[in-house]
C-alpha cells in the first residue's frame, strides 16, 4: 500500500501474540475496524483498506480460527462475547484506552461487530454492517431461520464424518449459489477446507448467543445496515429486524448477494466509507 505525501506516516503491523488475533494496521486518522465473514480473514478487506488508510487508520483482524489467528483455547459455551472480547483486547494493545472507532462487519463478522457495539458501546462512534448473521434475534420457530439451522445440522455432520471440503462446499453454494465452492482452484478449495473446523463454533455463536432485538435497542451510535436484493431470506430477515429496532439505524439494499463486500466492493465499499462521516 502507498504511503501518502503530506501525511503523517503511514505504520504498518503484521502480527500475532500471545491473546492476540493476527491483525493489519496501516493508515492514519481515526480508527476503523473491520470484522470479515466465515471463512475468510482480513485480506477479504484489501480494496476496503486502500480506500479508507488516506485518512483513516485501518485495522483489519482474523477472527478466531481464521488467517493467522488460531482457534479458542475455550470452546464450551463459545458466543459471539469471545469474539468480541478478543478485538477489545487487540484495540487495547494499538490504541490509547478509550479511543472509540468505527467498526465495519461482513456476516459473521457483522454479527461480533453488533455483540461488541453491545458489550463496548462506549468504544464505537458509528457501527456498519453487511448483513449481520445474527441468527440468535430471530425466534427459533422462525420458518426463515429453518434453512440455517438444517445447514448447521448438515455441517456437523460432514465434519464428523471427516469431510471438510464437502462441509465448505455446502455453506458456500448456500450463500453463493450452486457450484460456488467448485469454481475456485483447487488451492483455494483446499484453504476454504482447512478452515472448516471453525465453522460449527461460528454457528454456535450465531445462534446461542443470549440477547434479543430488545437488547440491541441501547445501541445509540449511529448505524447503517447493508443488505443484498439477491441474499438468501434469512440474512434479509436479520437485516429488516435491526432496521425496525435499531433508534439510530439505516438500511440500504444493494444489488449484490451475501458475498458483496467480496463480489462486488465497487458498489458496497463507497456505502461504508459514506457510513464513517468525516
Amino acid at each position: 500500500m502507498k504511503k501518502n505525501p503530506g501525511k503523517t506516516r503511514s505504520k504498518k503491523e503484521s502480527t500475532m501474540q500471545k491473546s492476540l488475533p493476527a491483525y493489519l494496521s496501516t493508515g492514519s486518522g481515526r480508527p476503523v475496524v473491520l470484522l470479515h465473514c466465515t471463512l475468510s480473514s482480513k485480506n477479504q478487506w484489501r480494496a476496503l483498506t486502500g480506500a479508507l488508510e488516506g485518512r483513516h487508520r485501518v485495522i483489519a483482524l482474523d477472527l478466531y480460527g481464521y488467517g493467522d489467528t488460531p482457534m479458542p483455547e475455550r470452546r464450551e459455551a463459545y458466543s459471539l462475547l469471545d469474539e468480541a472480547e478478543l478485538v477489545d483486547r487487540l484495540l487495547a494493545h494499538l490504541l490509547p484506552p478509550g479511543e472509540p472507532v468505527h467498526l465495519v462487519g461482513h456476516s459473521y463478522g457483522g454479527a461480533v461487530a453488533l455483540r461488541f457495539s453491545h458489550r463496548f458501546p462506549e468504544r464505537v462512534r458509528t457501527l456498519t454492517v453487511f448483513e449481520p448473521v445474527a441468527f440468535h434475534l430471530l425466534r427459533r420457530d422462525d420458518p426463515w431461520l429453518q434453512p440455517v439451522l438444517a445447514m448447521m445440522h448438515e455441517l456437523e455432520r460432514l465434519l464428523g464424518a471427516g469431510h471438510p471440503a464437502q462441509a465448505a462446499a455446502t455453506f458456500l453454494d448456500y450463500w453463493s449459489g450452486p457450484g460456488s465452492f467448485a469454481n475456485f482452484p483447487p488451492r483455494v478449495q483446499q484453504d476454504f477446507a482447512r478452515r472448516t473446523p471453525k465453522l460449527c463454533l461460528d454457528f454456535q455463536a450465531l445462534t446461542g448467543t443470549q440477547l434479543t432485538l430488545d437488547d440491541y435497542r441501547s445501541l445509540t451510535m449511529p448505524v447503517t445496515v447493508i443488505a443484498g436484493k439477491a441474499s438468501q431470506p434469512p440474512a434479509q430477515r436479520v437485516a429488516q429486524e435491526l432496521d425496525r429496532t435499531l433508534p439510530n439505524c439505516t438500511l440500504t439494499w444493494v444489488e449484490t448477494g451475501h458475498m458483496g463486500p467480496v463480489t462486488h466492493p465497487e458498489l458496497v465499499n463507497p456505502i461504508i466509507a459514506s457510513s464513517l462521516g468525516s
